[in-house]
């Protein structure tokens, strides 16, 4: 643990300077584990997607991923979006009732708060709400991090002006990743085929677009 430094946050163009051991103990971690879980978020979109588009390449589909996806009556989130193209347009197996699906779904919610919104807990996320590894307590960052009650009971959100804002905690990413390997364990197990890298140079950019 740094006791003394210089941390800043820079967020949609602004910058936060924070110091000491009480912000340091919980913007590191703030920090890091939303990094991690937008990654992890991110490369999940960018699997289905792709998947997408070697299913189109491989069944000669005429419609495209992009189309199918900007589609206004396709509602959900991006990952929904192309597993509905992976069911209904390429029409082979996705596992779409298993609870890890549904785990990564409610995810979106999270995911789009932390990129668009400081991870305020908007009304989707106050519907997830109560969620594992999740907390709206800021405490229970620094407390996690430092292992004991630090910040103590006079500490609260509302002293740092994070009242509506919720926080990641260290299972969180970890059941996140579980989910996604049980997720891909189960597609790849009947979809195999998709694994033999014909279409990989083609197809694998990793710009996250559609």
């Amino acid at each position: 643990m740094v006791k003394n430094s210089h941390y800043t946050v820079t967020h949609e163009g602004e910058s936060y300077d924070f110091y000491g051991l009480e912000n340091e103990s919980y913007w590191f971690p703030i920090t890091l584990r939303n990094s991690v879980f937008v990654t992890l978020y991110g490369f999940l979109e960018h699997i289905l997607i792709k998947m997408c588009k070697i299913l189109k390449a491989t069944k000669r589909i005429t419609r495209s991923v992009k189309s199918f996806i900007d589609d206004k009556n396709n509602y959900g989130p991006t990952i929904e979006k192309a597993s509905n193209y992976i069911l209904s347009v390429a029409n082979i197996h996705f596992p779409n009732q298993l609870p890890e699906w549904t785990h990564m779904k409610n995810c979106a919610a999270l995911r789009n708060s932390i990129i668009h919104n400081f991870a305020n807990a908007n009304d989707k996320v106050n519907a997830l709400l109560p969620m594992n590894g999740v907390t709206t307590e800021i405490k229970d960052v620094a407390n996690e991090v430092i292992g004991y009650d630090y910040l103590g009971e006079i500490v609260g959100v509302s002293q740092f002006n994070f009242e509506t804002s919720f926080f990641l905690l260290s299972s969180f990413n970890k059941e996140f990743l579980s989910s996604f390997a049980t997720l891909m364990n189960d597609f790849f197990m009947v979809n195999g085929s998709l694994l033999n890298g014909k279409y990989d140079k083609e197809i694998a950019d990793f710009n996250f677009s559609v």
